[in-house]
């Protein structure tokens, strides 16, 4: 027994009959984890909503406009049987031909530089722009020559041709004001950043002409007066107007107030009738068929009876608010029609 027990403890150390002892690993350490490191972002540029610049382009696009409405409303005296003033003419298209020339395309032009530098792909529009510049120069001298040689050359005028000229050059004005506001500074707003806005209205300061308010006064004294005395006909006509609505809104409101409170009355007046008929109908009669049916009729007459008295109540609140704003309008009308002519 000894013997056999030597001989398997033999056997198990050579391996034979028995498992192979598995082979230890030694752990290898984790590699330590590395923190994700993010790009830095990339500087925010500020972008400005309403840039100073484009305020002052805008304000003067208001001002053109309404010196366009002033020369449209001096070429409807060039129809037959009106006295037209062709010295005021000749002023206001010289003006309009001189003005922006001078005074606004270099501003706007300092914007266009900047924007055709940051966005390359604004170039073609930027000449289209600056080719409607140079068409409006041209149509503007055709205009003052035609009207010089009325005023000052003695010639016969043609009112038909001024009066298109004068269409031709307005209509393509507002037209080019439009594309530009439309086109131009948005793209400029959206494209320009706070660095290139900030040098453009430095670049701005140098374009102003200190003697340009004094040189206008000096050559263009009847266009002068004549904008003097609009502004103060059209400050007059908005007093007016301003009156006519005061007027008008209290009335309404008056109106309006009274109105609700006859409606008011007017259906708690029927909807008390008709629950009393209701009342009277369900009780008398026989059947519930005849009942049913003498209720309806009850409430039908006092809802055709209340829709007649609402219907007068809004017929006078037509009459108390409608008539009479309308009729303040037509002599507002006639008032700025009276200023105009």
């Amino acid at each position: 027994m000894a013997a056999e027990r030597k001989s398997t403890a033999r056997a198990r150390r050579a391996g034979t009959g028995t498992r192979a002892r598995p082979a230890t690993r030694r752990a290898t350490p984790a590699a330590p984890r590395r923190r994700a490191t993010r790009a830095p972002a990339a500087p925010e540029v500020k972008r400005v909503l309403a840039p100073e610049i484009l305020l002052t382009l805008n304000r003067e696009h208001a001002y053109i406009r309404s010196l366009l409405d002033a020369l449209a409303e001096q070429a409807k005296q060039l129809r037959p049987g009106r006295t037209p003033d062709y010295a005021l003419l000749y002023e206001m298209a010289h003006y309009l031909s001189i003005y922006p020339d001078e005074h606004h395309h270099p501003r706007e032009e300092l914007v266009y530089d900047r924007l055709g530098e940051r966005d390359p792909e604004s170039l073609p529009l930027m000449g289209e722009v600056l080719e409607q510049h140079r068409e409006l120069a041209r149509r503007g001298r055709e205009l003052v020559a035609e009207l010089e040689r009325v005023t000052r050359g003695g010639k016969e005028p043609d009112n038909r041709r001024i009066a298109y000229l004068c269409e031709r050059y307005t209509g393509f004005f507002r037209d080019h004001l439009h594309a530009e506001e439309q086109q131009v500074f948005r793209r400029a707003t959206a494209k320009l950043r706070q660095d290139d806005w900030c040098a453009i209205n430095v670049s701005a300061r140098y374009v102003d002409d200190p003697d340009f308010p004094a040189r206008l006064a000096r050559e263009y004294g009847r266009l002068t007066d004549f904008l003097s005395d609009r502004v103060s006909r059209v400050t007059e006509d908005v007093a007016v107007a301003e009156m006519f609505g005061i007027e008008s809104i209290i009335e309404t409101v008056v109106a309006l107030t009274g109105a609700l409170t006859r409606g008011s009355a007017i259906v708690r007046r029927h909807t008390r009738a008709a629950v009393r008929d209701a009342r009277r109908a369900a009780r008398g009669g026989s059947g519930a068929l005849a009942r049913s049916r003498a209720v309806r009729e009850a409430l039908h007459a006092q809802a055709v009876a209340a829709g007649e008295e609402l219907r007068e109540v809004l017929a006078g609140l037509r009459a108390e608010t409608v008539e009479p704003f309308g009729a303040r309008v037509k002599a507002l009308r006639r008032l700025v029609r009276a200023d105009v002519g």
